[in-house]
């Protein structure tokens, strides 16, 4: 196997497991449902307020960090 094909094969596995983890958010709007069609649920509030607060979290460590090495 070629490194270009770890790479592929990589990011497959990747995509297909995220695609798993978000599969139960998927609702088919009840008059598509045969077709495929629909949307795609929030997660809600709170999700993002952990993302929110994990990216803050992160960009105030990257600050404190560059403050020490200057």
């Amino acid at each position: 196997m070629t490194e270009q094909e770890k790479k592929e094969q990589d990011f497959l596995k990747g995509a297909l497991s995220l695609g798993r983890r978000i599969q139960h958010r998927f609702k088919p709007e009840p008059l598509f449902a045969k077709t495929g069609v629909g949307y795609l649920k929030s997660e809600g509030v709170s999700t993002i307020a952990k993302v929110k607060t994990s990216v803050a979290r992160t960009h105030a460590k990257r600050r404190a960090l560059r403050l020490t090495h200057a």
